[in-house]
C-alpha cells in the first residue's frame, strides 16, 4: 500500500514510535489522525503534522469507536489503523504477577487491537481494501522471563494478527504484525538503563523504524521486524526447543547474576 492520501489512524503516536510514524507517514502523503493517553503528546504531534488528534485511553472500547468517528468526520474512511499503544509494565522475575498487571496488559495488546478491529474491518470489507498494522514485539517470537504479562500477551497479539490475515486476505485486507527489538523511545529509557547498556547502544532510533515500517507496507509484508532476534529465535525453536528453552533459561540466569 502506498501512503499517498491514505487516512491513517495510529495509537500510541504521542510519542516514541508512534510520533515518528505519525510524521514520517505524513511525509509520504497520508493523512494521519494521532491517538495517545497522554493529552500534551497528542496536541503536540497534531499540530506537527497539521492534523487532528484524540486524547484518550484505547483500553476503552467506545474510546476507539471516537477516535474512528473523528478520523471519518475530518478526512473520510479508514484506510489504515495502526495498532501500536503498549507499555512493558514492571520487571518482576520469577513472578506471576498481579491480576490487575494481567488485565490491563490484555486490553491494551490484545483487546485494543480487537476494538480496532470491530470498529473498521466492517467498511474495508465492503470495499475490499484497508490495512490493519499491529504491533507486538519481538518478545512474541520469543520471551520475556521478567514480564510474563508483556511476554504473553504480545504472544497473543501476534496470534490475532495471524488469523486476521488467514481469514481476511482473500477479501483484500492487509495485515501486517510489527515485532520490533529495543527501540531508543521513551518506554525503553523508563527501564532505567545506563546509555552504555548493550540493549540501549543495539537499539534503533524511531526514525529509521518509521522508515522500515514505511517500506514494509509498501511491499505488504505480514510480518516486520528490525532484527535478526526474531528470526533467530524462531528457527532455534524450530530446531530443538527444548535446547532453546535451556538457552534462553541459562541467558536470563546470567543477566540476573550481573544485576
Amino acid at each position: 500500500m502506498k501512503l499517498q492520501d491514505k487516512v491513517v489512524v495510529i495509537t500510541g503516536s504521542g510519542g516514541g514510535i508512534g510520533e515518528a510514524c505519525a510524521r514520517r507517514f505524513t511525509a509520504e502523503g497520508a493523512k494521519v489522525v494521532v491517538a495517545d493517553v497522554q493529552r500534551d503528546g497528542v496536541e503536540r504531534v497534531a499540530r506537527a503534522i497539521d492534523s487532528v488528534g484524540l486524547a484518550v485511553d484505547v483500553t476503552v472500547e467506545d474510546n476507539v469507536r471516537a477516535v474512528a468517528d473523528l478520523a471519518r468526520r475530518t478526512y473520510g474512511e479508514i484506510d489504515l489503523w495502526f495498532s501500536n499503544a503498549g507499555v512493558t509494565g514492571p520487571s518482576q522475575p520469577g513472578q506471576i504477577q498481579a491480576n490487575d498487571l494481567w488485565e490491563s496488559a490484555w486490553k491494551l495488546h490484545v483487546m485494543a487491537h480487537v476494538y480496532a478491529v470491530r470498529e473498521v474491518l466492517p467498511s474495508m470489507l465492503e470495499r475490499g481494501d484497508g490495512y490493519l498494522l499491529q504491533t507486538a514485539s519481538v518478545v512474541a517470537l520469543a520471551t520475556m522471563p521478567d514480564k510474563v504479562t508483556y511476554g504473553v500477551t504480545k504472544h497473543a497479539a501476534l496470534a490475532l494478527a495471524e488469523w486476521l490475515a488467514l481469514t481476511f486476505r482473500q477479501q483484500g485486507i492487509k495485515v501486517s504484525c510489527f515485532c520490533p527489538a529495543a527501540m531508543r523511545t521513551p518506554m525503553l529509557m523508563a527501564e532505567g538503563l545506563p546509555p552504555d547498556h548493550p540493549m540501549v547502544q543495539a537499539a534503533a532510533a524511531p526514525e529509521e523504524v518509521a522508515e522500515r515500517l514505511v517500506q514494509a507496507i509498501d511491499a505488504e509484508k505480514f510480518l516486520i521486524l528490525d532484527s535478526t532476534l526474531g528470526t533467530d529465535s524462531l528457527m532455534s525453536k524450530a530446531t530443538d526447543y527444548d535446547q532453546w528453552l535451556t538457552d534462553i533459561a541459562s541467558l536470563y540466569a546470567e543477566l540476573s547474576k550481573d544485576d
